[in-house]
């Protein structure tokens, strides 16, 4: 098949019936343009992206209870320190690790006067840094030594530096306060992206500066082991990870057989970035199970769509009978008609794809805030204080348009394959017959 010349008349046969190509391109864009927005809001929180870059070889816990089986009294919740300090760093199967807290709300005063104005907070350990390799725009990380001695410090974001100082090589050096207690700016960052739960904050501060700081629980039971905190691990690679998983399920069978108190510790969550998302709001332990129903909807967002366009080249197949048995009738083969006909619905498909794309981009930027709420639960408290972000690094990922060009070959196939096929199996004589 000539590629040069089978373009050609592709674009003549699209001039020749301007309805038939503008209903075709239309049908394949709405369709591509709602599962590319679909991809993409679940590509952004699933690919390596700005600052978290390890998320393949990241795990986190952010569950735990505690159960005292005589009495059935049981406690859930986040980590608490005493539980890092205890068991968890004894562990030894992982690169490292990041305590952190989970993402709060506070109050920023000025030192002009100009008004409190609220931001988000995390309270993380130095590691954080490692963990989500936030760009340094000025300044550095706090240090071990300042986290050690509770030193009040913070690194902040761009946009943060940039309205109390004007400047982040400004704003390094100079103080901070919120919560009225003020602490010295160490860094600035390049800010992350919102969607981002677990490392998306504008202040970061160490939490061992926090007023009634302590390693220690009052509780004088298992009950101590619970706090405001959530671990993540930096593994090398599954092997390292499974190896992480069975020394900590041995470290809490001897907890739990040492216990003469009778309270059994068990770890709730030990789960990756993929896992979390797929699992919001969600009961399922089975990773497979929670993704199904998102391999549904892709699947009817690209069935019905190829039901329509299916029947389309049906009737347009109809109108081209005589020209299909005409070329027959000059030693032109079936199997060559075939690819004639799939290679021209392809490119109109994949220029439809194009345009759909396209649309996707608009729509999502031009509503970020709303669609974003539809897919992440911290949108929920995070929209009355950070705008939504969308950035080119999302949008114009190579994963994006292999995607977009893998809708669009599905897309030709399941729509124009069945129908040419059918016209093809028509006797010469009755094709060239066929009424024009």
């Amino acid at each position: 098949m000539n590629l040069v010349q089978s373009f050609k008349q592709t674009v003549e046969e699209a001039r020749s019936n301007p309805g038939f190509t503008s209903l075709y391109v239309g049908g394949v864009a709405f369709a591509v343009a709602f599962t590319m927005i679909f991809a993409i809001l679940y590509y952004v929180r699933l690919a390596p992206i700005y600052p978290e870059y390890n998320r393949d070889t990241t795990m986190y816990i952010k569950n735990i209870s505690v159960r005292h089986d005589a009495t059935s009294s049981e406690s859930m919740g986040t980590l608490g320190l005493p539980f890092v300090d205890e068991f968890i760093s004894k562990l030894h199967n992982y690169e490292y690790m990041s305590v952190m807290s989970f993402t709060m709300a506070t109050f920023v005063q000025p030192a002009d006067g100009s008004g409190d104005f609220k931001v988000l907070r995390n309270i993380v350990d130095p590691n954080f840094f490692k963990l989500y390799e936030y760009e340094f725009l000025a300044g550095r990380p706090f240090s071990e030594a300042e986290m050690d001695a509770g030193i009040k410090c913070a690194v902040i974001s761009e946009d943060v530096a940039n309205r109390l100082y004007g400047s982040p090589e400004s704003a390094v050096g100079k103080d901070i306060t919120f919560g009225y207690i003020n602490f010295k700016i160490v860094g600035i960052v390049k800010p992350g992206t919102s969607m981002f739960d677990s490392s998306f904050a504008q202040i970061f501060s160490p939490y061992t500066a926090e007023d009634g700081y302590t390693r220690m629980s009052n509780q004088n039971n298992a009950r101590r082991l619970l706090g405001r905190y959530m671990l993540a691990f930096k593994l090398k690679d599954d092997e390292q990870k499974e190896a992480f998983k069975a020394e900590m399920e041995d470290m809490l069978r001897k907890i739990n057989a040492a216990d003469t108190t009778g309270w059994v510790t068990r770890v709730n969550e030990f789960v990756s970035n993929t896992e979390m998302v797929f699992r919001e709001n969600n009961e399922e332990t089975d990773l497979l199970a929670n993704i199904k129903p998102y391999l549904t909807l892709l699947l009817v967002l690209l069935i019905i769509p190829a039901i329509n366009i299916s029947g389309m080249i049906g009737g347009q197949m109809d109108r081209r009978m005589a020209e299909m048995g005409l070329r027959r009738s000059f030693g032109g083969s079936k199997s060559e008609l075939c690819r004639q006909v799939m290679f021209e619905n392809l490119i109109l498909t994949i220029f439809g794809g194009l345009v759909g794309l396209v649309v996707a981009w608009i729509v999502l930027y031009s509503f970020k805030g709303t669609i974003l709420g539809l897919v992440g639960n911290s949108w929920n408290y995070l929209g009355d204080i950070v705008e939504a972000e969308v950035t080119g690094e999302m949008l114009f990922a190579p994963a994006v348009f292999l995607g977009a060009l893998l809708i669009c070959i599905i897309l030709n196939i399941l729509s124009a394959y069945i129908p040419v096929k059918f016209a093809l199996r028509r006797p010469i004589v009755s094709s060239i017959n066929a009424k024009k």
